[in-house]
């Protein structure tokens, strides 16, 4: 009850410091939070070159939680370095994160070609 009652008193003696002090009176208002916005940024799509797994990490041997087929696009969510691959016929050890079909994970950058 303490509460719902300091809130208003609070007010009204920030309206009446301001009204001693500039002569002129104000009435309080709430603060009102900053607009949001829902705008993303462009999506950077990896297409799949070949079939390929969807890691749990950023390592070939981490367990699999999808499949990532031949073809597909989705959105790239993160970028990183991991484990060396040879893989969809070239070297390399950097890794991108996507989410395919509902698993979200890992999959070696050679395998899926970047595209907006």
């Amino acid at each position: 009850m303490r509460l719902k009652l300091a809130a208003p008193a609070v007010i009204a003696m920030a309206a009446l410091g301001t009204a001693l002090t500039s002569g002129i009176a104000t009435a309080a208002t709430p603060a009102t939070a900053p607009a949001t916005t829902t705008a993303r940024a462009a999506c950077v799509n990896a297409q799949a070159q070949e079939n390929v797994k969807i890691r749990k990490e950023r390592k070939l041997n981490s367990t699999a939680v999808g499949l990532f087929t031949k073809g597909a696009t989705t959105c790239i969510t993160g970028r990183g370095t991991g484990q060396s691959y040879h893989l969809c016929g070239r070297s390399g050890n950097d890794w991108l994160k996507i989410t395919f079909r509902g698993n979200t994970g890992w999959i070696p950058g050679a395998c899926g070609t970047r595209r907006v």
